[in-house]
């Protein structure tokens, strides 16, 4: 059993909905975008955060790595709370977790050069001598896949899949031990897609980092993470190793979306596929008992009536009253 580096805790995000919001019924409405999870990201592991827009992985990931505040419960990075860390302590936090934005195209300042975007971090965490700061720069780009040379470029001279490089660079910089992929190479062609992510691989074996992996692509998923955590409407419904969740789905949505995956396998044209209709509820009035009632062809009265809990261990668990066998 690998070593624990982050746990979350009872996570939970609710936003405040605004009188206003046309489609909020009173002043205390709220959005639950994360409502009550445990996750668990072993060192120098890929865990992997999967499910539709809009179940709130993202802000599951921005909470792990405290850009934003929690409403309830506890993150601990090594041990301690990120919640309460200052100082010296909060500061050796910011340095070892860093993140990956999704859009290339708008994470990256499009009036500085590149050698300034990658060494922001390390000026702003004290590495004032210039010579030094773009030694490391240099470095930093190497390793990413980048040309030295295009050091005084800008983002707009770069296509898509070297503009994720120099992200990948600047999360780089200070030598994190935990780097959050928020949907990293979703905005990515196919074949640019996997260069990215053999580069991630390469990485984490070179540096023993350590990753979440968010994303909606299943294949991608399958392909670089080592535990799969699957996402609805603000909680965790599934999660296991990706070879026992891909080959046999306890969930009926993570049946759902394996299916959604087109298998370039004509043989395969006739298997039989769970279909799911209707769109995701409003995260301000979510359904009673399972969230994923709506929309589950096999629900029952249990469903509405009890809200399902996440059974099995520590390598596995499922959150359905009627699990597939």
């Amino acid at each position: 059993m690998a070593e624990t580096l982050l746990s979350g805790k009872g996570l939970k995000k609710y936003y405040d909905v605004s009188a206003k919001n046309l489609f909020a019924k009173k002043k205390s409405d709220v959005v639950k975008a994360v409502d009550g999870i445990d996750i668990n990201i072993p060192k120098g592991k890929t865990i992997a955060l999967v499910g539709e827009s809009g179940c709130g992985k993202s802000t599951l990931g921005r909470l792990l790595i405290h850009l934003i505040e929690p409403t309830e419960g506890e993150a601990l990075f090594e041990g301690k709370d990120i919640y309460h860390l200052k100082g010296r302590d909060e500061k050796a936090f910011r340095k070892d977790a860093s993140i990956i934005f999704q859009d290339p195209y708008a994470s990256l300042n499009p009036r500085m050069k590149v050698k300034d975007l990658i060494g922001e971090p390390l000026l702003t965490h004290g590495m004032k001598d210039s010579k030094e700061r773009y030694a490391k720069v240099a470095e930093l780009m190497s390793i990413s896949g980048l040309k030295t040379e295009y050091a005084n470029r800008y983002p707009h001279q770069f296509s898509g899949g070297q503009r994720q490089r120099i992200g990948i660079a600047r999360a780089l910089a200070l030598n994190p031990k935990l780097i959050v992929c928020d949907e990293a190479v979703s905005a990515l062609d196919v074949s640019i897609q996997a260069q990215i992510l053999n580069l991630l691989k390469s990485l984490q074996r070179a540096y023993d980092l350590t990753y979440l992996f968010i994303s909606h692509d299943l294949s991608v998923v399958r392909y670089i993470s080592d535990v799969v955590y699957v996402m609805y409407l603000g909680k965790i419904v599934e999660y296991g190793d990706p070879k026992t969740l891909y080959a046999s789905p306890k969930h009926p949505y993570t049946r759902f979306l394996l299916d959604a995956v087109p298998i370039p396998d004509p043989s395969q044209k006739n298997r039989t596929k769970m279909i799911v209709e209707g769109d995701i509820p409003s995260a301000i009035n979510p359904p009673s008992g399972c969230r994923f009632r709506t929309r589950c062809p096999q629900a029952v009265e249990k469903c509405a009536a009890e809200e399902p809990k996440l059974v099995g261990d520590t390598v596995s668990a499922c959150a359905c009253h009627f699990p597939l066998v």
